[in-house]
C-alpha cells in the first residue's frame, strides 16, 4: 500500500507517510528504510535555504516501477526514462504545492489515528467507518473529469451517517484574489455552448474546499467569492487557524450571505451548512439545479466520488467490503505505463 500511495501522489516526506500508514515514527523509519534499501522507494533530503535539511522526501523507486508494470501486465518504464521523471518531480516550481496538498490529507489521516478511527489507508479498519475514505491526486480526478475539472486533489470523508466528497484547492498565497475566485467557474460549466451554465456542476461528487494560506488572505478571497454567485457549494479554512484537529476541525465556513450557514463548523458538519449530501458524498444542491437534456456524463456513476456501486450498497446496508477494485489511472504522463483507466489496484474500505 506504501508503494501505491507514493506512485499516485509522487512524493511523500516521513512524516506525511507515517500520518497515512504507520502507528509511530519509529515503525515508519525502519520500513521506509527497509523499502528504499529494496529499491522499491527512492529517497533524498533536500537542503533548506537558510541552512539545515528539509525531511526525507519519498519517490517511488525503480523496483517499485518495475513491480507495478509486473501487477499491470505491461512494460516497466526504461531506468534513464524513470530517473528523469524523478529529477522533473524534484526540481519542478510546483514541488512546495503539492507537497502542501499531500499534507492536508495527511493531516486528516493523523486526526483519523488520534482520534480513535484508525488509519486510513492501512486496511485496518476505523470505528462505525468514519473518517477519510477516500484520496486521489489531482491527476487520477482530473482525467476523470476529463479535464473539465481540475482540483488539487479530491478526498472522501464520512461522518454522523453522512458522506462529503470534496475538491481540495490548496492556495499558496501567491496568486490574485480574483484568479483563485475564477476557479469556481470550472466547477460550474463545460464552457461548451452546447450546454448549459449548469452542465458541469450536475456532475459533480462533491464541493469545494479552499485550504488558504492565512486568515488575513481568507478574509479577501471570500469577499471575490461572494461576488461570483456560484451554484456550487464552497467553503474556506486558513492553515493559521491553529485548531488542533487541523483541516477536520472547527475551521470551514460556507461561502454564503446567511451568517447562520457561515458559522465556522468542522469538516464533517459541512454537509448540514450545504443544504445536505447524497448518499455518495454530492451536494443535494447540486441534483437540484435546473436539468438539462444535453448535460454530459463524466464516466460512470460508479466512480463519483471514489465509491463504487457495490461500496454504495455496502454503505446502505452496513456491510463489510474488505477489498474491492476500482479504475485507476496510472500517475506516470510519459512513460510506458498503461493508459489512464486501463489499470486496477485496491481501495480498502472497512466499514463499521
Amino acid at each position: 500500500m506504501v508503494l501505491e500511495l507514493v506512485a499516485e501522489h509522487q512524493v511523500l516526506t516521513t512524516e506525511q507517510l507515517r500520518a497515512l500508514m504507520f502507528p509511530s515514527i519509529s515503525r515508519a523509519q525502519h520500513r521506509l528504510l527497509d523499502l528504499t534499501d529494496a529499491g522499491v522507494l527512492w529517497r533524498t533530503q533536500p537542503y533548506r535555504a537558510e541552512g539545515g535539511s528539509k525531511p526525507f522526501h519519498y519517490l517511488l523507486g525503480y523496483r517499485g516501477a518495475e513491480l507495478r508494470a509486473a501487477r499491470q501486465g505491461v512494460q516497466p518504464p526504461r531506468p534513464i526514462t524513470h530517473a528523469d521523471r524523478l529529477r522533473r518531480i524534484l526540481e519542478s516550481p510546483t514541488l512546495a504545492h503539492l507537497l502542501g496538498v499531500n499534507q492536508f490529507f495527511a493531516d486528516l489521516a493523523d486526526y483519523c489515528r488520534r482520534s480513535g478511527l484508525g488509519s486510513p489507508f492501512s486496511g485496518a479498519g476505523r470505528l462505525e467507518g468514519e473518517g477519510l475514505h477516500s484520496w486521489r491526486s489531482e491527476k487520477s480526478i482530473t482525467e476523470f473529469y476529463e479535464r473539465k475539472v481540475t482540483p488539487d486533489g479530491y478526498g472522501c470523508w464520512y461522518q454522523g451517517g453522512q458522506w462529503l466528497g470534496f475538491f481540495l484547492e490548496h492556495d499558496m498565497g501567491t496568486e490574485p484574489l480574483g484568479r483563485v475566485a475564477d476557479k469556481l467557474d470550472r466547477y460550474t460549466t463545460s464552457g461548451d455552448r452546447a450546454f448549459d451554465r449548469f452542465d458541469t456542476a450536475r456532475q459533480l461528487g462533491g464541493m469545494v474546499l479552499i485550504w488558504v494560506a492565512s486568515r488575513r488572505r481568507e478574509q479577501g478571497v471570500r469577499k471575490v467569492l461572494q461576488a461570483k454567485h456560484s451554484p456550487v457549494p464552497v467553503a474556506t479554512a486558513a492553515r493559521d487557524c491553529g485548531d488542533p484537529d487541523g483541516p477536520a476541525g472547527e475551521v470551514w465556513s460556507v461561502v454564503t450571505a446567511e451568517p447562520a450557514r457561515s458559522r465556522r463548523v468542522r469538516l464533517g458538519e459541512l454537509p448540514n451548512m450545504i443544504g445536505g449530501t447524497t448518499e455518495t458524498g454530492a451536494p443535494i444542491v447540486l441534483s437540484e439545479l435546473p436539468a438539462s437534456s444535453a448535460a454530459p456524463s463524466f464516466g460512470s456513476d460508479r466512480f463519483r466520488d471514489g465509491l463504487t456501486d457495490e461500496m454504495g450498497q455496502a454503505n446502505r446496508q452496513e456491510l463489510v467490503l474488505d477489498e474491492v477494485h476500482t479504475t485507476e489511472p496510472d500517475t506516470v504522463d510519459d512513460t510506458p505505463y498503461p493508459a489512464p483507466g486501463r489499470t486496477t489496484q485496491p481501495w480498502w474500505k472497512p466499514l463499521g
